[in-house]
């Protein structure tokens, strides 16, 4: 875990979110991100922070710590690299794209 890390605005929002719709103090909103930084920035900027924000209250809730998030995320990707797709769509869009 990174003892200070650098919030872009992104994260700053996020840590907004937490303490404007659950209730968290800025300072224990703010540790909670960094706390979770890696995997904010692995699922990237695309939620909206308050979903975000939800998103880390409820692993807190359910105990899943970072570490274990990032396990799983590379679990699903390993397996979507060695997904073969669907064979005989993947003929069918390769023949109609040529």
């Amino acid at each position: 875990m990174r003892t200070r890390a650098r919030l872009n605005p992104y994260e700053r929002s996020i840590v907004d979110a937490l303490v404007g719709h659950f209730g968290y103090r800025a300072d224990a909103a703010r540790q909670l991100v960094v706390q979770y930084i890696d995997i904010v920035r692995k699922l990237g900027g695309y939620d909206h922070q308050l979903v975000q924000a939800e998103r880390l209250v409820q692993a807190i809730h359910a105990g899943y710590t970072p570490e274990a998030w990032l396990a799983r995320i590379q679990t699903v990707e390993k397996a979507a690299a060695k997904d073969p797709g669907i064979p005989h769509l993947e003929r069918t869009a390769y023949a109609s794209n040529r």
